[in-house]
């Protein structure tokens, strides 16, 4: 039964390397909403409001702002020439300018899709009555779906809690960027996923992420079709008090729209990555833990090898000891992170080593540093290309002792299928790139669909605490979804079975000519 659900996966990542097609052009995506719902709007820090203070309230809507939009940005034609490079003088940049016009989110997203939805079980405050709710990120809202108490559908959930508390459920909605990136889609959107879950970890809330969860469970609170959404984490955090409620209204939330798009994306998507989602969420899906899959050929059971024992390069001994990680703000930095179209050279080896540690988990809230604790967090290789005090290499990292370890095969150079657009190709040369590398027990094609899924999960989680240690720096960051596998791994000199799963692009900001953006929210203690 193991290698029938590894096989699911395989067969999946099969089709990714094999998916030359272009996918279907649909209508943009929408998103959710529930319009018979009673709409509660959240307080919005605006220009000239009154600041979030530290009330209950407050706390939650400061916390849901991590994935609202922060900015409005418009752009020239020279900004997008910049953006797209392309001549300012073609006909593509003239026929796409009148709609670049956008709202901008802080948390970032494989082509801005955001294919994840957040969902409130509120235990019942003086200013918020107990229900469960959808936020709708555009309006910074909550929609009642179902009023009441939700403690009793939590304890099934979460466990039986000794104390009042509240939680975030987030869900993935798989085929919502399938119009653009085909079978590539799944993949990238549970990376998505991870990001949005360390983004509302950094909030000073005292939160806990719940990755073991049953989606069935979750489905049938939230009224969930698992095809086209589902769940995989909740965030807890404690109820300041008691109110006391009714319990929670039977049947179902109301009707939602913004679904079609999913539905058409669903029905256009490969059949590995219908299988493999199925076999990760379906209610008769066989319920493994992700730890299960650290086995050895033999069948007893391994764990990941240490970071020290590794396989690395023929220059292992010529170790780069890092400068020390500093404190770093991750609240400040989570709401003004943007990801950047531009790259300038500058970059310093103490940027790069606060980068390192924070996505090791050794900087952020101790419910992050738990998730860099989890067996299947990914390991962290480094690409230098033009970093002040590190010599041009690739490097592996050990977070324990805070180092550099050579690992790039001698006279090894960059493939240029690795980036293929031209402008990715000018972004990387300007500083460093970070890869978050699988490198467990079992290549990634091996793995069950749940630990398939944890790894990106995580891996999700990483790149974002890199993204935002970069803003805290100084430094600016755009995360690359897409990327040749094996030409990566050649570069980097990985061990044999470790896999690239994704990057981070690092350097110094450098202007964005023509493009205009405005805050949108201030005054917020929280981020």
């Amino acid at each position: 039964m193991a290698a029938t659900r590894a096989g699911v996966t395989g067969r999946y990542l099969a089709a990714v390397r094999d998916d030359t097609g272009q996918p279907t052009a649909y209508l943009p995506p929408c998103g959710k909403r529930y319009p018979g719902a009673t709409r509660r709007p959240l307080r919005w820090p605006g220009p000239g409001s009154v600041p979030l203070g530290d009330g209950c309230l407050d706390r939650l809507s400061a916390m849901l702002l991590g994935y609202a939009p922060r900015r409005a940005e418009t752009i020239t034609l020279a900004g997008l020439s910049a953006l797209t490079g392309a001549p300012s003088d073609t006909r593509t940049p003239s026929r796409l300018l009148p709609g670049w016009h956008t709202l901008r989110r802080s948390v970032p997203s494989g082509g801005a899709f955001h294919p994840n939805e957040i969902y409130l079980a509120w235990a019942g405050s003086p200013d918020l009555a107990a229900g469960v709710y959808h936020y709708d990120p555009p309006h910074h809202c909550l929609e009642l779906l179902r009023p009441g108490s939700p403690a009793a559908r939590l304890d099934r959930l979460l466990g039986v809690a000794a104390a009042p508390r509240h939680a975030l459920l987030l869900t993935h909605r798989p085929w919502k960027n399938t119009s653009k990136y085909g079978a590539f889609g799944y993949r990238l959107g549970i990376v998505d996923s991870g990001v949005l879950l360390a983004q509302l970890l950094t909030s000073p809330v005292d939160a806990t992420p719940r990755l073991d969860l049953d989606p069935a469970l979750a489905g049938e609170l939230l009224g969930l079709d698992a095809e086209l959404e589902a769940t995989y984490a909740a965030i807890e955090f404690p109820a300041h008090a008691d109110v006391p409620g009714t319990p929670l209204a039977s049947g179902g939330p109301p009707p939602a729209t913004g679904l079609d798009h999913d539905r058409l994306g669903h029905d256009a998507a490969h059949p590995s990555a219908v299988a493999l989602h199925r076999a990760r969420y379906d209610r008769h899906a066989d319920a493994e833990p992700p730890s299960a899959d650290r086995l050895a050929a033999d069948g007893v059971p391994a764990r990941r090898l240490p970071a020290d024992r590794l396989p690395v390069g023929p220059a292992a001994g010529r170790a780069l000891d890092l400068p020390p990680a500093r404190p770093l703000d991750l609240v400040a930095a989570a709401a003004r992170r943007a990801s950047a179209a531009n790259l300038g050279p500058g970059l310093t080896a103490g940027q790069v080593a606060d980068i390192l540690a924070c996505a090791a988990g050794r900087a952020g809230s101790p419910a992050l540093a738990a998730l860099a604790r989890q067996p299947l967090y990914p390991e962290l290789w480094c690409l230098a290309r033009a970093v002040d005090g590190i010599p041009a290499d690739a490097y592996r990292y050990q977070p324990h002792h805070h180092r550099l370890v050579p690992t790039g095969p001698p006279g090894a150079a960059d493939d240029a299928a690795a980036y293929p657009h031209r402008v990715d190709r000018r972004m990387v040369t300007r500083g460093a790139t970070l890869y978050l590398v699988h490198a467990g027990s079992r290549p990634v094609d091996q793995l069950s669909p749940a630990s398939f899924h944890r790894l990106h999960l995580l891996a999700g989680v990483a790149l974002h605490l890199a993204g935002l240690a970069a803003t805290a720096t100084g430094a600016a960051s755009r995360a690359l979804g897409g990327l040749t596998a094996d030409a990566v791994a050649a570069r980097l000199g990985l061990p044999d079975g470790a896999s690239p799963l994704t990057q981070l692009l690092v350097g110094t900001p450098a202007p964005r000519p023509g493009a205009l953006a405005a805050h949108l929210t201030e005054g917020n203690p929280h981020g």
